[in-house]
Formats: C-alpha cells, sequence, structure tokens
C-alpha cells in the first residue's frame, strides 16, 4: 500500500518527520518496504518558454524550436542559454509556456533523453506532453502551461507532486489497511491522535435508477451484493491537478476524470469501482440496461481494458450485458466494449462484493493482477458498497442482494479484553446499537456472534451447531461455521491453517459440503483464509 503523506497529513496529524512514523509502523508490526520521493523522477524536466519556431528544412511536419530553461541551461559564466528542440507537435505557438525533458532525464516507460539528431538538425531535449510525462493519456499535443507559469521550475515543484511515499507491505489479516482512511486509522491508534477525515455528501435527482438498469446476481456464490448508480450528463476530460497528484502518488497513471475518480475512490475507502459507458449497453423497448452477474463459460472470450483477448472458464466471474455479452471480468479488469472514452455521457457505476477465492483464481489463472483484484482477494465489506458508490450529481442508488439478507460476526480482540471489555459489555454495545444477539458459549467458539437486520431464530442455531459437531467428529479441532448473506443460508467453514489441506481435500470436502446442504444450508463454501487470515478476530464495529 503506497502512502501518500502529503495526503496522510489531510486525515491526522503526522510527524514532520517520515523517518518517525515509520518507526512507529515497524514498532506495531507494519512493515515499511521504501520510503520514495515522487518527483524524484522528474529530474532534468523543468517548465520553459517557447521563444522560437521554425519549419524543419527536411521536414513537412516537424518544427525546429528554441526553448528558455532560464537558469536550468547556462553557458560558463552562467547566462542562460536557449536549448534547440526538434519537435513534431502543431499545438503550440511562440510564447507558450510548456514542459521541457532536458538531456539526461529518463521519462515513464524507460525513455531516456539524450542529445541527437532528427533528419540532420541537433535536438537537446523533448517539449513533453501529459501521456510522456505518465502524467494523464492526453497526447493530441504537448504541454501548455498558464502563461504566467514560471521559466525553469523543477515539473515537480511546480506541480506540487514532490511527495514522500511510504510503502507498506500489508497482511492478509488486515484488507482495511489497503486503504488512506484505514491507514489513517492505524496511524492515529499508532501515535494515539484523533482522525479528521472530510468525505462529500450525497446529492441526488429524483430519477429511480432501477428504471434506468437493473441488475440480476445468478450465483450468490460469486457475487454476494452489487450497488450500481447512474451518473448522467458527464464531460470527458483530464483530471483536475490535485486529482492526478493523487493518483499518481497511489501508483496508477491518470487516464480521465471518470475513471481517475474511481481509482482515487478505491485508494482512499478500499473499495473498488467500475464505470461503464451505460451508452454502450443493450437497452430493453423501456430504455432499461440489464446487468447479469454470472459464471462464465468454458470457452467464453472478453477483450479487456489492456486489449488482451482473454480465454474464460466456467469458475470465472463475469459482468454481462444481459446475460449474453461479457462487458467486464468481475473483480479483476473492465472490458473494452464498454469503456469510458471521450463519447461518454452516461456512467453505470458498479461497487460491488466479489468472491475473494474466485477473483484470486481469476487474476492468477489468466495472469491479470490489479488494485481492484488485489483488494478483492482481501475480502471487500459488502456493509460499505452503498457507502462507497455516493458522490456528487448522480441518480439514485440501486442495491441487490440474493435474498437482501445481512448476517455479520464479530470477535472481541485481545487489547480489547486486556482493556477489560468482556462478553458481557460486547452484548451490552450490541443491544445499544439495534443488533440482535447470538452469542453461544462453546469451546470450539472464538468469538461472539451478532447478527443485524433480523432475528435469529434457535432453529438456525441449531443447524449450526448440528455442522459443528459434524466437522468435530471429523476431527477438526478449533474451527467455526459462519451463516452469511443469501437467498437461503450461506455456510462458510473456517479451520485452523494447519487443517486447511484435510478440509480441502475432495472426500472430505464433499462430505462436509452433502453434510451442510442436509442440515438446510443452500450454499456451502469452504474457506481457504479462515484463520490463516486472521478474520477469525475481526474489529468491533466503527
Amino acid at each position: 500500500m503506497r502512502v501518500s503523506y502529503e495526503w496522510l497529513k489531510t486525515m491526522v496529524d503526522v510527524p514532520d518527520n517520515v523517518a518517525e512514523l515509520v518507526e512507529e509502523y515497524t514498532r506495531t508490526g507494519t512493515e515499511v518496504e521504501a520510503v520514495d520521493k515522487v518527483g524524484e523522477g522528474f529530474d532534468h524536466v523543468v517548465t520553459g518558454v517557447v521563444l522560437e519556431k521554425k519549419p524543419h528544412p527536411d521536414s513537412d511536419h516537424m518544427w525546429v524550436t528554441k526553448v528558455s530553461v532560464g537558469a536550468a541551461n547556462v553557458d560558463e559564466q552562467g547566462n542562460p542559454v536557449p536549448l534547440q528542440v526538434v519537435c513534431g507537435a502543431q499545438n503550440f505557438n511562440e510564447g507558450d509556456h510548456i514542459v521541457v525533458a532536458m538531456v539526461g532525464a529518463e521519462l515513464p516507460g524507460d525513455v531516456k533523453i539524450k542529445k541527437s539528431k532528427l533528419r540532420g538538425v541537433e535536438s537537446c531535449g523533448m517539449n513533453c506532453s501529459k501521456r510522456e510525462l505518465g502524467m494523464g493519456s492526453d497526447h493530441d499535443g504537448i504541454w501548455i502551461l498558464p502563461p504566467d507559469a514560471p521559466v525553469g521550475m523543477p515539473l515537480g515543484q511546480y506541480t506540487g507532486q514532490t511527495d514522500i511515499v511510504v510503502d507498506c507491505e500489508i497482511t492478509p489479516n488486515r484488507p482495511d489497511c489497503l486503504s488512506m482512511i484505514g491507514m489513517a486509522r492505524e496511524t492515529g491508534a499508532v501515535l494515539d491522535r484523533d482522525t479528521h477525515i472530510e468525505l462529500p455528501e450525497l446529492v441526488e435527482d429524483d430519477r429511480d435508477v432501477n428504471a434506468l438498469v437493473d441488475v440480476k446476481i445468478e450465483d450468490p456464490e460469486l457475487c454476494s451484493r452489487y450497488v450500481a448508480r447512474v451518473i448522467s450528463g458527464v464531460k470527458i476530460a483530464p483530471s483536475p491537478e490535485w486529482l492526478a497528484k493523487r493518483v499518481i502518488a497511489a501508483g496508477s497513471r491518470p487516464i480521465n476524470n471518470v475513471v481517475d475518480v474511481t481509482n482515487y475512490v478505491m485508494y482512499l475507502t478500499g473499495q473498488p469501482l467500475h464505470a461503464f459507458d451505460l451508452g454502450k449497453l443493450t437497452r430493453d423497448a423501456d430504455g432499461r440496461a440489464h446487468i447479469v452477474v454470472r459464471a462464465a463459460h468454458d470457452g467464453e472470450k472478453l477483450t479487456t481494458l489492456d486489449g488482451q483477448e482473454r480465454e474464460l472458464t466456467y469458475d470465472m466471474a463475469l459482468i454481462t450485458d444481459d446475460g449474453k455479452t461479457p462487458i467486464a471480468l468481475a473483480g479483476v479488469m473492465g472490458g473494452q466494449d464498454s469503456e469510458i472514452d471521450d463519447t461518454t455521457v452516461d456512467v453505470l457505476l458498479e461497487s460491488a462484493a466479489f468472491s475473494n477465492g474466485h477473483t484470486s483464481r481469476t487474476s492468477r489463472n489468466l495472469q491479470l493482477f490489479s488494485e481492484a483484484a488485489m483488494r478483492y482477494e482481501r475480502i471487500v465489506d459488502a456493509e460499505g458498497c452503498a457507502w462507497v458508490a455516493e458522490g456528487s450529481n448522480v441518480d439514485d442508488e440501486g442495491d441487490w442482494r440474493p435474498g437482501m439478507r445481512a448476517v455479520a460476526e464479530l470477535g472481541v480482540r485481545s487489547p480489547l479484553r486486556e482493556a477489560g471489555l468482556l462478553k458481557a459489555d460486547v452484548r451490552a454495545l450490541a443491544r445499544e446499537a439495534g443488533l440482535a444477539v447470538w452469542d453461544r458459549p462453546s469451546a470450539a467458539c472464538l468469538s461472539s456472534r451478532f447478527v443485524y437486520g433480523q432475528t435469529i431464530d434457535a432453529e438456525r442455531l441449531a443447524r449450526v451447531d448440528a455442522a459443528e459437531r459434524f466437522l468435530h467428529g471429523l476431527g477438526f479441532g478449533q474451527l467455526r461455521v459462519r451463516v452469511h448473506e443469501g437467498s437461503g443460508d450461506l455456510a462458510r467453514v473456517e479451520v485452523l491453517p494447519e487443517e486447511l489441506d484435510r478440509l480441502c481435500s475432495p472426500g472430505v470436502r464433499d462430505a462436509v459440503k452433502r453434510r451442510l446442504r442436509e442440515l438446510g444450508f443452500a450454499y456451502v463454501s469452504v474457506d481457504l483464509e479462515g484463520f490463516r487470515s486472521g478474520s477469525m478476530n475481526e474489529a468491533l464495529p466503527r
């Protein structure tokens, strides 16, 4: 997780010296892999002004320019000397302020700027577009700066991108720290300081999103929740500098305002979002698009956003247009046929909770790794989907869950026990919050159990007891059967790491699934992470 120090400062008070925070992270178990200075990659890249623009003597499309970079290029007496740069862009004039990569600069893509000759004319640098600098997708011409831009200033200083990024290794049991909000809370806890996180308020119009789009989840094991919003009347443009800066610090390349803001929200909250061009989806006679989340068919194909055609298998989850045409590889990457481009006017925004196991296997089998997939592998909180999908100037929200049933379990961490917070206290807190309490003391039960949104009946408790007795009878020691949301009860079995191989062996796994189905659980999954990921020690709700 790349933590921008400038961004972190807006959420929690941190030491002026980043080394102090790095020491505290290390002391409390967060490994720091590197501390990088954003902007160092812009060495020898400065602002300049075009003094002269003449046609190239041996080309009908190139120009020979003289560019002043101020004190960044001087003679032996210290006097500024303009650079001669051969340029093929057509969008500039004499007097324009631009960005110049001088000899010695190294640009994204391992592009090294050297003195060279272009059709016989010496060129001592490059007049740069945003794309060549890795700061956007605009490559129609060079980057034209405001007329009051200084001359000869390092680009990192000019753009304010002289940030410090702390690259942290986040363990599998801390998916909450794969976000800036999570790292701000972690930092506040480490330093014993309050956080001050401000989020935008939602502004909606009175249209019903259900009249614009419908969602069907065919298999709850692949997707437990899908929230959709429609954003109308967008204008695709480059992102504002503050947004581009944060996306770059987090490790992505700015593309456009819509795509960048989805990445920004993911880095901020940890919840991946995806934006579809609603105008590219099939509509019925009423003008409504139909999204179907289903398993792929063996041999089915999808061209992903990276331009690669992928051959899919039955265990991969797809987002499809009306159940027919694949438009995204769920939790991993979107499809090329529904991507946001300059013609986009209406956006369908997806905020979903996809299966961590299926996402992980899909990503690895296709060798297709993404920031979204990494977060889904660590488990995304289904309860955060709607909150994260909120934004400005949007239509109503559509929320689809199999059965719309919410079930959760919470454990008490040992530091809370040391602080004197016992089960009785937890039960009292839960009841104050309007939660029903499920607390069944057992040698094998490592946590008090809570369920919200419904009353827990004795019949379900009896079925869970029977399931755990069956597993104990097979020789498993510490274990847990968790009930999750679904059109019927979804049971997930969790065991200790050393017993995972036996639980997942075909004979045992089939016997467990058969018995749980006999007990009335509609969907059964064998969790490969469970104790390993630390999910048995979940935190109390905020």
